[in-house]
């Protein structure tokens, strides 16, 4: 827990300077190239997301970088053309607070979500919350199918914020830690299908990822947004 709270508190640091570039690149000239900030890796919001998570979270999910992850975001977010800066849009993210984008945000969050789930093969369906998204790791949601079905292996859901892009991310993932806090710790480590005695027990452990990655909009005078990613996997045995 020190290295996490240490790792912390030098990355908050890093991630304040690297909301400067956009996440697909950079228009900093050769010759300014010394000075580029380095960027964060993926590595360092999934750490900052697990020191922000409580004990019991802590203990059900084990979170690292995942570059299939940061790839996919950067590339959904280049869906969001600067004519997507408008009233509604804006009106969203002006708040300070992190949104879940589910199927009644703005058509243009809808279609980065599509994208990236699109992108990382997630077996989550729309849900009006990002518990409800994460439930669908448990094997004992049947109604909507059997893509979760209990022996099925790296079964995965993904989750897609979005954020005024002038919160510092640590804040931003902080609040999206607490978002889902209750339902990582609401997994299921073990299944059992036949609940007699001679029924077989399937062991789960969960693994989890987070990206982000930050569009500005040279129309909206530097407005930007910032897109979070949070990717949680379902393994079979321990």
């Amino acid at each position: 827990m020190k290295l996490k709270k240490i790792a912390s508190l030098m990355l908050a640091g890093v991630m304040a300077v690297s909301m400067l570039t956009a996440c697909g690149g950079n228009t900093i000239s050769d010759d300014q190239q010394g000075n580029k900030p380095e960027e964060p890796t993926a590595s360092a919001y999934s750490t900052v997301m697990e020191s922000k998570l409580s004990a019991h979270a802590q203990d059900k999910i084990d979170m690292s970088d995942d570059a299939d992850l940061t790839a996919a975001l950067n590339y959904v977010v280049g869906n969001v053309g600067n004519n997507a800066v408008t009233q509604e849009f804006w009106k969203t993210m002006s708040d300070g607070r992190i949104h879940f984008i589910d199927g009644k945000a703005a058509p243009v969050l809808k279609l980065v979500n599509t994208k990236l789930y699109d992108k990382m093969s997630a077996k989550a369906e729309w849900e009006g919350s990002a518990t409800g998204v994460i439930n669908h790791l448990n094997p004992t949601k049947t109604n909507t199918g059997d893509y979760n079905y209990y022996t099925k292996n790296d079964v995965n859901a993904v989750l897609l914020y979005a954020v005024d892009g002038g919160v510092e991310l640590e804040n931003a993932i902080e609040q999206v830690a607490n978002d889902i806090d209750q339902a990582i710790v609401d997994l299921t480590d073990e299944y059992k299908l036949n609940t007699t005695s001679d029924g077989a027990t399937t062991n789960f452990h969960y693994t989890g990822s987070v990206a982000t990655c930050t569009k500005t909009f040279e129309s909206g005078h530097g407005l930007s947004v910032t897109f979070i990613a949070v990717e949680i996997v379902r393994h079979i045995g321990k």
